[in-house]
């Protein structure tokens, strides 16, 4: 029997910007496994997931595919598809990746454990440069996907603006309770202190900036404590 067709509206599979993909039962087995994972499922998926890191890191965006992705995580074609769509959907999958990391170690501290503002600030901050050194990899990826993916560059304008948007609230929150400078426009400060933040983590630890992480890290505090007149409550 021939091959089905690309423009082919029958037969297993259809074309991608990831590369052939089942449908129908692949699609149904994907549907179920994402609404009731098991512990299986759950390794399997992570198994996947960090082979697209390794392999992403090593063959660069341009030249990854499923191939190469289930052959370094060692599983057969058929169950990429129990889990993702795509080439872009993995990649895509791992990009999010980096919003619930930031979301679990940083945003946990908007509020902080104590009353105290420039300290909950000292340790967000210093969460987040360990994000970025640790997932550093990962970032890199997000990157070069984002060039190829506009999908994956719209999501990381989004995870920026609520990261900005955060921030902001916790400005506002602070000149409520007259612990920051009331004249300050705390979205546009806000968005200031993120590309600060960003900035320096990326040079860091992307780029091959050699600071030292303590230094940078007293020098952000110092600047954004003084960019929002933060001040410890009495």
């Amino acid at each position: 029997m021939p091959r089905p067709t690309r423009g082919s509206s029958r037969g297993a599979k259809r074309a991608t910007r990831g590369g052939w993909r089942p449908t129908g039962t692949s699609a149904d087995r994907r549907a179920t496994t994402t609404a009731a994972p098991g512990a299986k499922a759950l390794r399997s998926r992570e198994r996947l997931l960090e082979a697209a890191r390794r392999v992403v890191a090593s063959h660069g965006y341009a030249n990854t595919t499923v191939d190469l992705i289930v052959a370094e995580a060692g599983v057969a074609r058929g169950s990429f598809y129990t889990y993702f769509e795509s080439k872009p959907h993995i990649l895509g999958t791992l990009a999010a990746s980096i919003d619930r990391e930031i979301e679990r170690n940083v945003v946990a501290f908007d509020r902080g454990r104590s009353d105290d503002p420039i300290a909950n600030l000292e340790i967000a901050n210093r969460n987040y440069l360990t994000v970025v050194r640790e997932l550093a990899d990962l970032y890199r990826l997000v990157e070069e996907v984002a060039l190829h993916d506009e999908s994956v560059r719209e999501g990381r304008l989004r995870s920026h603006q609520r990261h900005v948007a955060r921030v902001a609230k916790a400005i506002e929150r602070w000149q409520q309770r007259g612990l920051a400078d009331a004249q300050l426009d705390a979205e546009a400060t806000a968005a200031a202190l993120v590309a600060m933040l960003s900035g320096v983590a990326q040079w860091m630890y992307l780029r091959g900036d050699a600071v030292d992480e303590e230094r940078a890290l007293a020098g952000l505090n110092a600047a954004c404590v003084r960019t929002c007149g933060l001040r410890r409550r009495a």
